[in-house]
């Protein structure tokens, strides 16, 4: 389960939530089973967020905006990210396990040294369509 304190300095934004990593680069954030489509207002607007290292195991970020957003390091095994716009984001290092990135963004998204065993991106945007 996500840590409540976690989740409430998250719901304040996006400018609140990194503030708050630069003040803590020790604390991991646990992020786990959140249903983060339902916590953000605006389609789970976490553009440019430093997610980096976090725990977001079984999250839902179903259709959540992640463009230019950090997760690298991110524990991301079994999560939902089926339509999510994850352009420019940098995952590099992150274990996707099993993630659902099915119709997702991933326009010069940053997978470098990422685990992707049992990815699903079955109609995922890889590329521009022009």
């Amino acid at each position: 389960m996500a840590n409540e304190e976690h989740l409430a300095i998250l719901r304040q934004g996006v400018a609140i939530w990194n503030e708050w990593r630069e003040r803590n680069p020790s604390i991991t954030p646990d992020l786990e089973a959140a249903n983060l489509s339902e916590l953000m207002l605006l389609e789970a607007d976490l553009r440019e967020a430093d997610l980096s290292g976090a725990d977001l195991t079984l999250a839902c970020l179903r259709q959540a905006r992640l463009d230019n957003a950090s997760l690298s390091g991110a524990f991301l095994a079994g999560t939902d990210l089926i339509n999510a716009d994850l352009t420019d984001a940098d995952l590099a290092g992150a274990n996707l396990t099993n993630a659902n990135l099915s119709g997702a963004g991933l326009l010069r998204t940053n997978f470098e040294s990422a685990y992707l065993y049992g990815v699903n991106l079955t109609g995922a945007r890889l590329r521009s369509p022009f």
